[in-house]
């Protein structure tokens, strides 16, 4: 036997190993059970709840993150196929920016399966667009009951997609993991951000990318893990606060939209 057949039979079931690992296929949640295409003139109403105000009337002075904006049903609009969340500078309800938050409790709730929405985003410093998760009804508080971040944009890091989860440790601590993903292509464009989650993992995918994963195993959730429960979605763009961060007056007299084409749940 010469010497590179001899190390070819050494290194065959390595290869083969490896190769098995490679080809092992993902999930497949090719079963629509639920979307909104945004079709019409008008916001589907049994699909989505619109928020509104500063936080306040749910028990979240500022939303809980400082935000500076006043969600209003006027900000929300269905035109030509989309769904469109404008933010801009406009004083009202004591605020000086007004924008839109909506979310599916109550009316779609879910438990495991790809949660996708096909998204644009305008962007200036202090916007907040976000595509995400929380539990429909949690018998602890957040942290503990947990949130998964489909898709966070801040306009202060520009091109920066952000994938995350939230949770408490075993003593009631806020913890987070996740990673930020540079956009190939401008925030401008249509994108495609989505989780694949089951009872054991929860994967990201930005344009069928997998930017992250989790597992229940991980050592910081083993003991905690709350993704075993029924989620809602909601969509939503914050002005400044905690993550949105310093806000471009001069840039938010002119509005800024989130478009989203469509949201889609497969199982």
């Amino acid at each position: 036997m010469n010497v590179l057949k001899f190390f070819a039979v050494l290194l065959l079931p390595v290869l083969l190993l490896f190769s098995c690992k490679q080809s092992d296929p993902l999930p497949k949640y090719q079963t629509l059970v639920w979307s909104d295409e945004f079709d019409g003139n008008q916001l589907d109403e049994s699909k989505w709840e619109v928020q509104l105000g500063t936080g306040g009337s749910y028990g979240l002075y500022l939303w809980g993150n400082n935000e500076q904006q006043f969600y209003r049903r006027e900000n929300i609009t269905v035109e030509n196929g989309m769904l469109r969340i404008r933010s801009q500078r406009e004083n009202f309800g004591n605020m000086e920016y007004t924008s839109g938050r909506m979310r599916s409790l109550n009316k779609a709730d879910f438990k495991y399966g790809r949660m996708e929405a096909r998204i644009r985003m305008d962007n200036a410093s202090g916007l907040w667009h976000a595509f995400w998760m929380l539990p429909s009804n949690p018998p602890v508080g957040w942290p503990m009951s947990g949130e998964i971040d489909v898709m966070e944009f801040v306009g202060n890091t520009p091109n920066q997609i952000l994938n995350y989860i939230h949770f408490a440790d075993i003593n009631n601590n806020h913890r987070f993991k996740g990673t930020s993903y540079n956009l190939l292509t401008p925030h401008s464009n249509f994108h495609l951000y989505a989780v694949e989650w089951n009872e054991n993992e929860i994967r990201w995918f930005v344009d069928d990318v997998m930017t992250f994963s989790v597992t229940r195993e991980d050592p910081d959730l083993v003991d905690v893990w709350p993704f075993d429960r029924k989620f809602h979605l909601l969509l939503n763009t914050a002005v400044g606060g905690n993550l949105g961060g310093t806000i471009n007056v001069q840039a938010m007299t002119v509005p800024r939209f989130m478009e989203v084409d469509y949201v889609r749940v497969y199982q």
